[in-house]
């Protein structure tokens, strides 16, 4: 063998032994002998559905898949199943996974859209002691959409028929009320048809009245127009008659305002004659001759002083 042939030879076998490595390196990846899992155990009341390509999500999130199914004999209840869950110890970011204590394992049942699935719901209150290795979880049964409308129907379907027996019911209540008002219809029909007789002969009795007072209403209709005329004129009169009161007043007034102090002139020189006519008198009553032979003269300023008294005392 030259060296060409050991050559092409060795570049032979570099070139199969590089394809092995990538072969293995790619099976190596892609079944998963990378990943490092951990085990959790579920209990189901029906297996249905669930096998190997059954996924496990953590909230929505794929975290792992079923790896086996196997029931669980012995017990004095009904039977059944113990689901081996192989989980991922880390998510994409390298973050371990850890699922708290009280986690749910709702189980979902196959459907058209997808096969059958586990979903574990953790509780609402995080933090606390998380799932081991090896722990058992109970699983919950989930039903499918179609479970769900089937529930809808059936319940739709008792609402529908209770519905329709209210409405029998109903219908049964309604026609033997009818029934009683059409008997006691037919009993008071005598007695409507009677009333009614003696209402239409009283308003006979009443129909002369009413003309009569039909006639009343009219007469008194065409003797308020004159009255209601006659006591206009009589109110605007006394009307007129008090502004002319008011007029004279108002001049009297005025008048009086006017002439006070004449008149209060005039009223002295009264009492002042008054005064003297008396003096005169009284002297004449005393001595009558003193009409021929004269009189003392009156003394008058004494009457115009204020406060003086009017009596005039006269000379023996």
């Amino acid at each position: 063998m030259n060296l060409s042939e050991r050559t092409s030879d060795t570049l032979i076998g570099v070139f199969v032994a590089g394809a092995l490595l990538v072969l293995v390196t790619a099976i190596y990846f892609t079944t998963g002998w990378n990943r490092r899992t951990w085990h959790v155990y579920i209990t189901a009341a029906s297996a249905e559905g669930l096998n190997s390509d059954t996924k496990v999500y953590l909230q929505g999130l794929e975290i792992g898949r079923v790896n086996s199914v196997s029931p669980r004999i012995g017990g004095t209840g009904p039977l059944t199943f113990l689901v081996q869950l192989t989980l991922n110890q880390r998510f994409a970011n390298d973050s371990l996974v850890q699922i708290p204590r009280g986690t749910r394992a709702l189980i979902a049942e196959a459907s058209f859209v997808g096969g059958a699935s586990i979903s574990l719901e953790t509780p609402a209150a995080g933090g606390g002691a998380m799932v081991q290795q090896g722990d058992t979880l109970d699983g919950i049964p989930r039903p499918s959409p179609l479970g769900h409308i089937a529930q809808v129907a059936d319940s739709l379907a008792r609402q529908v028929s209770l519905a329709l027996a209210d409405t029998r019911r109903l219908l049964a209540n309604i026609d033997g009320t009818v029934r009683d008002v059409r008997g006691q219809v037919g009993l008071a029909g005598p007695h409507i048809q009677s009333s009614l007789k003696a209402v239409d002969a009283g308003l006979r009795h009443l129909e002369p009245t009413l003309r009569h007072a039909e006639a009343l209403t009219a007469t008194a209709d065409s003797g308020l127009g004159p009255l209601q005329d006659s006591l206009r004129r009589t109110l605007s009169a006394a009307r007129q008659l008090l502004l002319r009161l008011d007029t004279l007043t108002s001049s009297t007034h005025q008048m009086a305002s006017e002439n006070r102090a004449d008149i209060r002139a005039t009223v002295a020189q009264m009492k002042l004659v008054g005064v003297q006519l008396g003096y005169f008198l009284d002297q004449v009553s005393r001595r009558p001759l003193r009409m021929i032979t004269g009189m003392k003269p009156m003394n008058t300023d004494s009457l115009r002083a204020p406060g003086a008294d009017s009596t005039v005392r006269t000379s023996p």
